[in-house]
């Protein structure tokens, strides 16, 4: 399969098959190290904005105690099961839009993060994605109040204990160092109940040789690397 009809699969799965994403990202950053990199943000109440939201993991893990959330995704099946995994929480409103034009008002919002969002433009849109991921990133600061937080994140090489090189990936990370944002990384490892479990669910996304090296390292957690870029408006 080549890079292309890879990156189409990925992008039909976003569609077709988002319970199965939800299942393979429940698993993800197993000993809660994002909450611990982020512990100096203050989301207590807060306004954010979660772009690329998909279903809606950040904002499940960040923002129990936030005044509002909107979360903001291109993939309506992402939202909708985002909207069952926040049960009975009230305080969101859910946005099906692009990140490039945010339905959102000018300097509203206290925090505003985009999880494993802009590095697909890297792949998707080969011609001026340097452009597109400016774009988007000008909407994150056009919405933000003075002083408030911008938060990426993306990750650095699943299946690595520490971050890979990836040519076409260090370029767009390259582009938010340049745009002023600072970067620092962690590890979200996955944890699943067993061998098996952990290639199926992983391998559904990630491709059936994935799927093999998890068997074959017999990985029932599986090694993420996860790279943080900040700065504020």
């Amino acid at each position: 399969m080549s890079a292309i009809e890879d990156d189409d699969a990925q992008a039909r799965i976003y569609l077709d098959d988002a319970v199965a994403y939800d299942a393979l990202i429940s698993a993800e950053d197993a000993d809660g190290q994002l909450v611990h990199a982020l512990r100096d943000v203050s989301f207590a109440g807060a306004k954010v904005a979660d772009i690329g939201a998909g279903t809606a993991r950040l904002t499940r893990l960040l923002c129990a105690e936030s005044a509002h959330v909107d979360l903001i995704d291109r993939a309506g099946p992402m939202l909708e099961v985002g909207r069952a995994r926040l049960g009975d929480r009230s305080n969101f409103t859910i946005h099906q839009a692009d990140a490039r034009s945010l339905p959102l008002a000018d300097a509203a919002y206290d925090v505003a993060m985009a999880g494993w969002v802009f590095g697909h433009f890297r792949h998707w849109m080969p011609e001026g994605w340097q452009d597109e991921v400016r774009t988007a990133l000008g909407e994150m600061r056009r919405i933000l109040s003075p002083g408030g937080a911008l938060i990426v994140i993306e990750t650095l090489g699943t299946g690595h204990t520490t971050p890979r090189r990836h040519q076409a990936l260090d370029e767009y990370f390259a582009l938010l160092e340049t745009e002023g944002l600072e970067r620092s990384w962690i590890r979200t490892d996955y944890v699943f109940q067993d061998v098996e479990t952990a290639a199926s669910i992983t391998g559904r996304f990630f491709g059936e040789a994935f799927a093999e090296r998890v068997r074959s390292e017999h990985w029932a957690r599986v090694p993420e690397c996860t790279g943080i870029w900040r700065t504020t408006r």
